[in-house]
């Protein structure tokens, strides 16, 4: 089996050979390791994100049909990681530019990345406070100016500055997460 491709240890895998599943896990969880552990910075929930793909990957081998296994399996992994941030509400900034990029999405896995990102998005803007989603509307959806903001909403334009400036910081360190996270 050390010399079978990882397709073919896979087409073995979903005739339930527990060797071939075996020598398919001894080939590739290293490397899904390290996606894990780089993007989450914890490595005993790496571990468990690892050991969740196999185990799933075993469950459903009968109704999986995969022709890049090596691809599929880091797929799932970047998957995993997104589903880990948002079960702990670890969610981001403004996205739009990663989401923009992507939005030509041209294969199945970066449609998903844009629903992934346009979801995180709009979960970070509808757990704003009020007042600060309705600035950051105005400001990135309306293209209104801090003056014409403070006017509208009877604030100071000192207070809409460090509001955005509180957003945009934020937005910052999601973006930076997020790129890490996917690439």
């Amino acid at each position: 089996m050390r010399n079978m491709s990882l397709e073919d240890l896979f087409l073995l895998v979903k005739e339930s050979n527990e060797g071939a599943f075996d020598e398919l896990y001894h080939r590739t969880w290293k490397k899904l390791y390290g996606i894990a552990v780089r993007r989450l910075q914890d490595e005993n929930v790496a571990k468990e994100i690892v050991q969740d793909i196999y185990i799933d990957l075993w469950e459903k081998r009968d109704r999986k049909t995969i022709q890049d296994i090596d691809h599929y399996l880091c797929q799932a992994v970047r998957f995993k990681v997104i589903d880990k941030f948002r079960k702990e509400k670890k969610y981001f900034d403004e996205l739009e530019t990663l989401v923009e990029k992507l939005s030509d999405g041209s294969t199945a896995d970066e449609r998903y990345i844009q629903v992934e990102l346009q979801t995180i998005l709009n979960g970070w803007i509808a757990r704003m406070p009020h007042k600060r989603r309705a600035i950051f509307q105005l400001r990135y959806n309306e293209d209104k100016t801090v003056k014409e903001i403070a006017k509208l909403l009877g604030i100071s334009t000192k207070t809409v500055q460090n509001q955005l400036l509180n957003t945009t910081n934020t937005l910052k360190d999601l973006i930076h997460k997020i790129l890490f996270m996917f690439f």
